[in-house]
């Protein structure tokens, strides 16, 4: 009896082998990693000093962002009546004079802000390269698939419409909290990479039969029987590698990804 178990076991062990099958997202997956002060970056062996001293500059930037709020209409009016002055008196009175329709008061900055975001900018761009970036402890990282992708199982794919995952409201809301959490921070900065390729669950293959009804999206990411299309098939294409900085002052700026050596701490 054992003998006949052990080849019926077998036998059905190879039915389901047969029946496995993969499933695979074939689109971007966007790759995205925040590195802002926390008590754990601060604490950071070797770029502790670094957030400490971008928190400084930062404190300081908020306060010549709201002196800069206060008196930015002043300003802008002692600039606009002296612009004027000097043209009545190298012209004559009233040949030339300024367009109100074309004077902004965001044309008067501050220049000792604009000093420390260049400090803070500098101070980014010596420490950040490729081994920061990718063995950083304590930065956010999470992943999104992005829309114009498809499914496939086995390679063919499936007619599935997965417009109402991309355009829900959970879809758009996880985005907009994200983006939302960080514009409280004095600054941070964001590494966003995007991947084309072809995705499959970790593990890849599945087995028994393929159901619709176990594609899903949780976290901005398609899932098949929970589990999130992750995991590269083969080589992904990188075409867009991006890393930017955030000051408080809602501006923000490109850094350059350099493959430099870290210099030593």
């Amino acid at each position: 009896m054992a003998r006949i178990q052990k080849k019926r076991d077998h036998f059905y062990k190879e039915i389901y082998r047969l029946m496995s099958f993969e499933v695979t997202y074939n689109g971007d997956i966007q790759f995205i990693k925040v590195f802002y002060s926390t008590e754990k970056t601060r604490e950071g062996k070797y770029y502790g000093e670094f957030y400490k001293k971008m928190d400084l500059l930062a404190s300081d930037l908020k306060r010549l962002k709201r002196e800069l709020d206060e008196d930015s209409e002043k300003a802008a009016k002692i600039a606009k009546d002296a612009a004027n002055k000097a043209l009545s008196e190298r012209f004559g009175s009233l040949r030339y004079i300024i367009d109100e329709r074309h004077w902004d008061e965001d044309m008067v900055i501050s220049k000792i802000l604009y000093d420390r975001k260049q400090e803070m900018f500098s101070l980014a761009q010596k420490t950040f390269n490729n081994e920061v970036l990718l063995e950083e402890d304590g930065a956010e990282e999470y992943q999104i698939h992005l829309d114009e992708g498809e499914i496939e199982v086995d390679g063919r794919g499936v007619e599935i419409s997965l417009g109402e995952f991309f355009e829900s409201e959970e879809y758009h809301g996880f985005n907009e909290a994200k983006l939302e959490n960080l514009e409280r921070l004095d600054w941070f900065i964001i590494w966003s990479r995007t991947e084309a390729g072809e995705f499959k669950t970790d593990g890849g293959g599945h087995e028994g039969t393929f159901s619709l009804e176990e594609v899903n999206m949780e976290d901005c990411l398609l899932t098949y029987r929970g589990t999130p299309l992750l995991v590269p098939c083969d080589a992904t294409d990188v075409f867009s590698n991006e890393l930017e900085i955030h000051f408080a002052d809602e501006t923000r700026a490109s850094l350059e990804i350099s493959d430099a050596s870290v210099e030593s701490h």
